[in-house]
């Protein structure tokens, strides 16, 4: 059986592959954190008045300037790293908090590129950081209990938000979604443009297993390695057609923390 302990340094392991293919991706493209691109911090701190003062500019603003950015990147990929293979090290609680804080800071300094990945990479790696901090048993289950209830708020509220949109209901969205440049698959889009009926198995198999997901709590096993390992699979498919590669990671890193509180009652 899981144990509290476990569960948080499973959480952190798998989380940290989230961490490293994302800091390895910004610092592959390092032109895209430069000034002169679309994610300048110049521009950026325009966009709301507390990161135009003096005070923020001088304390702060100093580690988000390039080529300074890339260091904090740096710092987030070496925190990553110390987690995938030391889990267990003295410093986790210092490189669960410096990945946390690296994303929000990397979120103050682009409105662009951000997507659900990253927060929950924030979320899990404060809720770890606050963890690791403390260090007293208690604690280790109040913030798993905390992941659970926020990866079953993520999935239901996607499932719902899903359900009320008509290209959802009618099959649509799938196609159109994977027909676009940025997220789109040319050879999947084309098939289910051709088989609307899978189209539409497939739309509504997402919304029941998003809608279905809080049900992991019940105590039931085979129902809730069921619904995990659908969301596994639906994370893996997007990894592969949509490129989404974080979204895989940073889920699951939750799931530790979901079969430790789904099997509470048999402890």
């Amino acid at each position: 059986m899981l144990s509290s302990t476990d569960a948080l340094h499973l959480s952190a392991a798998i989380g940290s592959v989230a961490v490293i293919i994302g800091s390895l991706e910004r610092l592959a493209t390092p032109r895209l954190l430069a000034d002169g691109a679309l994610a300048s911090w110049p521009v950026s701190a325009t966009s709301f008045p507390l990161l135009t003062t003096k005070s923020f500019q001088r304390s702060v603003g100093q580690l988000l300037v390039y080529p300074r950015v890339l260091g904090l990147v740096a710092a987030c990929l070496a925190s990553g790293i110390l987690l995938v293979l030391r889990p267990s090290s003295a410093l986790n609680v210092v490189a669960a908090a410096v990945i946390a804080v690296t994303y929000i800071l990397l979120g103050i300094r682009s409105r662009f590129g951000g997507d659900g990945a990253d927060q929950m990479t924030v979320i899990v790696f404060a809720a770890l950081a606050l963890a690791f901090g403390v260090g007293q048993a208690r604690a280790d289950e109040i913030v798993l209990w905390f992941l659970t209830a926020q990866a079953c708020l993520a999935y239901f509220t996607a499932g719902v938000a899903k359900l009320a949109g008509p290209l959802w209901r009618s099959g649509a969205a799938l196609p159109e979604v994977l027909a676009t440049q940025s997220y789109g698959h040319p050879w999947a889009g084309r098939v289910l443009a051709r088989h609307r009926g899978v189209a539409v198995a497939m739309c509504w198999s997402v919304i029941a297993l998003e809608c279905a997901f809080p049900l992991v709590l019940l105590g039931i096993p085979a129902l809730t390695y069921a619904l995990l390992i659908g969301g596994a699979l639906l994370h893996l498919g997007t990894a592969f057609v949509m490129r989404l590669t974080t979204f895989f990671w940073a889920f699951v890193a939750t799931y530790p923390a979901i079969i430790f509180c789904a099997t509470a009652r048999g402890r």
